[in-house]
């Protein structure tokens, strides 16, 4: 007997570093991606609201992700992050997820400069600019869109989150994908 999966392999999840911010960040963010979606924009609720930083070869492990915690602070200082205008960020998502964008308000230039420095750690691929996602577009944003909030933060975690497009019979470039954002390393203070 012949059985459908209804997975796609695993090859086509995508791996990526992310810096989470605390969650009082996260609540404009949330209500901005409301006012997207009652704008009409497609995939403003198919993102969570954290900033893609890279793509991961691989996991890493525990200590390599206090290792990267450890070397994006160090290139940060104690200052806090700031989001500025929207833009545009390309998500790695390969071929079985098509073209895919993070759309949010981008962050401070030199976020990721200290990220990609320590020797040993699994092989990564600088996601520019870093933007806190509110949504995940296939295309540019259309115009006439609420400007993104205020945000700005000093409590942020890394985590590696791992996203896979959901695919429905008959559909084809959907924006619907699922999530699962691994055990946090929070910045050191």
């Amino acid at each position: 007997m012949k059985t459908e999966k209804s997975r796609p392999p695993r090859r086509a999840f995508a791996r990526l570093l992310v810096l989470v911010p605390h969650r009082d960040a996260r609540r404009p963010l949330r209500g901005w991606s409301g006012s997207l979606h009652a704008a009409g924009l497609a995939g403003a609720w198919s993102f969570p609201w954290v900033a893609p930083l890279a793509a991961l070869g691989r996991s890493p492990s525990r200590g390599e992700l206090g290792l990267l915690a450890r070397a994006l602070r160090g290139s940060l200082g104690p200052g806090k992050i700031t989001a500025g205008p929207a833009a545009l960020a390309p998500l790695p998502l390969g071929a079985e997820g098509g073209p895919a964008l993070a759309f949010g308000p981008a962050l401070g230039a030199g976020l990721t400069g200290g990220l990609f420095e320590p020797a040993g750690l699994p092989p990564m691929r600088r996601v520019s600019p870093a933007v806190l996602g509110a949504a995940i577009l296939r295309g540019p944003p259309p115009e006439g869109l609420p400007p993104p909030p205020e945000v700005s933060f000093r409590a942020a975690a890394l985590a590696e989150m791992i996203l896979r497009p959901i695919r429905r019979p008959g559909e084809s470039g959907g924006l619907s994908f699922e999530w699962e954002i691994g055990e946090p390393r929070w910045l050191p203070g």
